[in-house]
């Protein structure tokens, strides 16, 4: 039997994050083969289950950009108190899963991200978090993810808030120019929170709550009481206009200079392909 020294043990615990006692026991099992010990650690690590009962909604979103940028994930991962959430380990795991998301950006759904193998281990992405389950006691849950990949334009992230708030975007054309408009654009959806990218993508079914809701406010205001139809009309469609203004992209005043909408900020330059904005606690 070989001899199980408190050094072996500390690597252990460092490399697994296990508990004193559970380290020595899986060294004593492996007879001192420190190798053998983690497999058995993280074989075990792979059987734990989510505890029933708890809910996981602190957490960090973390992006990944490819230097080229034409590729970028947008990722978010959940704890379930915020001093996890702000844990090295917790943010080393985030880092982790972005970059990983990155170098599988053909993956469809968690699942396979999680099946597929971690450079860093060799192993499923999916024991990895399991390690960082055990370790730190708390569920973790990779609760979503976005990936972008642009053959002409540019891909650019932004994290805001403690990485509380996380934005992807994509820009037509490319070039340094691009790459910080691409940036200014990230730090404006952070800030604005548009739902939409252009007036066209909001469903006609919001469009029309939207009007019937504008319509009973002006037709409740008694001052609207003796207006010709026309320029009710014309109030009702102010403030239909209103609600683009605060919730489509390129309808937005531009959070640095309000006297221009993002539309004019870009114009002649670039176009925003898409976008993905993501805060910790949404539904």
């Amino acid at each position: 039997m070989a001899e199980i020294t408190a050094a072996m043990v500390k690597e252990l615990r460092d490399r697994t994050g296990a508990g004193m006692m559970e380290a020595k026991k899986a060294l004593v099992e492996a007879n001192g083969d420190l190798d053998a010990a983690i497999k058995a650690l993280r074989e075990k690590n792979s059987k734990m289950t989510v505890k029933e009962g708890r809910t996981s909604a602190e957490g960090v979103v973390e992006a990944f950009v490819r230097e080229h940028g034409k590729l970028g994930v947008l990722i978010e991962i959940n704890s379930e108190t915020d001093f996890v959430a702000r844990n090295e380990e917790f943010v080393a795991l985030a880092r982790e899963l972005a970059k990983h998301a990155g170098e599988n950006p053909t993956a469809a759904t968690i699942d396979e991200l999680l099946d597929a193998t971690l450079h860093t281990t060799g192993a499923a992405a999916r024991l990895r978090v399991q390690e960082s389950f055990a370790k730190l006691r708390e569920n973790i849950i990779f609760k979503r993810f976005k990936s972008f990949q642009s053959e002409n334009g540019t891909v650019d992230a932004y994290i805001h808030m403690g990485a509380q708030i996380g934005v992807l975007v994509e820009l037509t054309n490319e070039g340094d120019e691009i790459k910080g408009l691409a940036r200014e654009v990230a730090m404006h959806i952070a800030a604005a929170r548009p739902k939409y990218l252009a007036q066209s993508d909001v469903p006609d079914n919001i469009i029309e709550a939207e009007r019937e809701i504008v319509r009973t406010r002006t037709m409740d205001d008694p001052k609207n009481a003796n207006k010709p139809a026309e320029i009710l009309e014309k109030i009702i469609e102010g403030g239909l206009s209103n609600y683009f203004k605060a919730n489509v992209l390129l309808s937005q005043p531009y959070i640095r200079d309000d006297k221009k909408t993002v539309a004019q900020l870009i114009a002649g330059k670039s176009e925003i392909k898409r976008f993905a904005r993501f805060e910790i606690g949404e539904a």
